[in-house]
């Protein structure tokens, strides 16, 4: 009996060491790993060419500084958006950063945050009247001067159509006032005529086609210019300029430098768009989203006033491009494709 308890304990011994060497240091080295920090983007859509570039760039950067990005991406729902973000909240992310669908809407995800202590990064569309800690994007008054001053340039007169954005999106209201600051010393002088002043519901193209019909068939075609607030308001109003033959024969403005916008341009359908330069409005988010998720100061030099106090900011600088500039604007940097836009065009209209 005793040689077999020694033999079972010398067994026992050798199973107890291996176990240790083959388990042990794999334990160790995992438990001294961080994880990943976590970082929750909610988006308002997808669907847009733009906020998919600007995913792309920002999960990107954030990876690069070790952290992992939790998406949500709301469609335009309200509702959906609030539980998108009640879930990150619960998930363990350290920060928060929105895009937002309806900015008074989001003035609860932003309370539900601090309730929290998560920090909250508004990206692109200011959230009015909220404690969000850091804006980065781009000012939406200046980008509005942009487009009425090119359509103003080339028609100093003539009967003008407005095509907003979102009446829930305070840049969609930012960029009317800026549009507005040029626009209406001539509106005074009687230069100016505005025909229509309309908002497209979530930016859908299809209101700003509707809103243009209308506006054809009451004007008679008779439409100098159409300040249209984004690419896809502008696509919408060509639309129906094409289906009356008018394509080409009225100024229309743009935003975002999507690339059915950039084709139009060359094309001769579409007279400008406004290019942010996407991929470093979202770098310098995940920046400061990694930032704020560590509890680190940040400093800005920028501030810009939510109707709650003065919030810390990043502006990217807008852009304006036309047919004139695209190789040295959006193809340059990369945001577009000079391949893709050749194939969609004759050689004669090709960037130079």
């Amino acid at each position: 009996m005793g040689g077999l308890f020694r033999r079972l304990s010398f067994t026992l011994f050798v199973l107890v060491v291996l176990a240790s060497g083959m388990h042990g240091p794999q334990a160790k080295q995992k438990s001294g790993e961080d994880p990943p920090l976590k970082i929750g983007f909610l988006m308002d859509s997808l669907k847009v060419e733009r906020w998919q570039t600007d995913l792309d760039a920002f999960q990107k950067r954030a990876k690069e500084l070790g952290a992992e990005v939790l998406v949500e991406t709301a469609e335009g729902d309200d509702a959906l958006q609030f539980e998108q973000a009640y879930k990150l909240l619960n998930s363990g992310i350290k920060a928060l950063v929105i895009v937002a669908h309806d900015t008074n809407e989001a003035v609860r995800i932003v309370a539900s945050a601090r309730a929290k202590n998560v920090p909250v990064l508004s990206y692109d569309r200011l959230i009015r009247n909220s404690n969000i800690d850091f804006f980065v994007g781009a000012d939406g008054q200046a980008i509005g001067e942009l487009q009425a001053s090119a359509l103003v340039k080339l028609a100093p007169g003539g009967n003008y159509m407005l095509i907003g954005g979102s009446p829930t999106d305070l840049t969609a209201k930012l960029l009317r006032a800026g549009q507005m600051k040029i626009l209406k010393p001539l509106i005074d002088r009687g230069d100016i005529k505005i025909l229509a002043d309309v908002w497209a519901r979530d930016w859908k193209p299809v209101e700003a086609y509707t809103h243009t019909i209308e506006m054809i068939e009451a004007s008679g075609g008779n439409i100098t210019a159409i300040v249209a607030s984004d690419d896809g308001t502008a696509g919408g109003a060509i639309q129906a300029l094409q289906d009356h033959n008018l394509a080409g024969k009225v100024l229309v403005s743009g935003q975002d430098a999507d690339l059915a916008a950039i084709i139009r341009i060359l094309d001769g359908t579409q007279t400008m768009t406004v290019y942010k330069p996407v991929g470093s409005e979202a770098r310098q988010a995940a920046e400061t989203a990694v930032s704020l998720a560590k509890g680190e100061s940040i400093r800005s030099s920028t501030f810009i006033p939510n109707g709650n106090r003065n919030v810390p900011a990043f502006f990217v600088t807008p852009v304006v491009v036309t047919k004139d500039n695209v190789m040295q604007t959006v193809i340059k940097d990369g945001f577009q494709n000079l391949d893709t836009i050749q194939k969609s065009l004759p050689p004669e209209k090709w960037p130079k």
